[in-house]
């Protein structure tokens, strides 16, 4: 938290599952770079607690804890970090990937609302959170490339898709690919990974 002009954070290829709240600081943070470059990288509660400073009243009453370490646990192929509360601060955000989503509507908030974004990498979009992603997607208007990891057809519901997308890359089971696509008139790259279309 205390380097204030710092302008590129790149934990890639760490055990970094949480940023720590201190990040909101950065106000100068331009690019934000996380994930593993392979899946089944996750670590246990006991880890995560020691690593953070929490100790076990702290995980008994640490909402945040509490809603983020059994994801962490439970998700065999977490490959990104869980951004703190306060990140939508971080307005010189131009690059953020890497990032899990899957523990909660919170953290795709914050995305959300940080409308400067460039370029952008989540994972852990499913059932339960897709609405939520896509309504965000509609509010980040600068995107450029988007890169998204998604459960079988759970990206549908995007209203508004970035007019200025270039560069897409969708992982998952997808069956059909969104209709939306066809409204990326600045689209030059489409890259399909795991899918089961037949429409390419």
């Amino acid at each position: 938290g205390n380097l204030r002009q710092l302008e590129t954070l790149d934990i890639r290829g760490t055990s970094i599952v949480m940023l720590p709240q201190t990040i909101i600081k950065l106000q100068k943070l331009q690019h934000l770079h996380a994930g593993f470059p392979t899946k089944g990288n996750y670590l246990c509660t006991r880890h995560v607690l020691h690593t953070y400073g929490f100790n076990q009243l702290d995980a008994c009453t640490s909402l945040y804890c509490r809603a983020v370490t059994p994801c962490v646990m439970m998700d065999k192929d977490y490959g990104g970090v869980v951004l703190p509360g306060g990140t939508r601060k971080l307005k010189s955000l131009h690059t953020v990937r890497g990032v899990h989503v899957s523990c909660g509507d919170a953290v795709i908030q914050e995305i959300g609302r940080l409308t400067g974004l460039r370029k952008l990498g989540v994972m852990g979009i499913n059932e339960k959170n897709n609405v939520m992603f896509c309504s965000a997607i509609s509010n980040l208007s600068r995107l450029e490339p988007l890169s998204v990891q998604s459960d079988k057809g759970c990206l549908d519901d995007i209203s508004s898709p970035p007019k200025n997308l270039r560069s897409l890359k969708l992982e998952g089971r997808l069956g059909v690919l969104p209709v939306w696509i066809k409204k990326l008139q600045n689209l030059v790259k489409l890259k399909l990974s795991f899918t089961t279309s037949s429409q390419v």
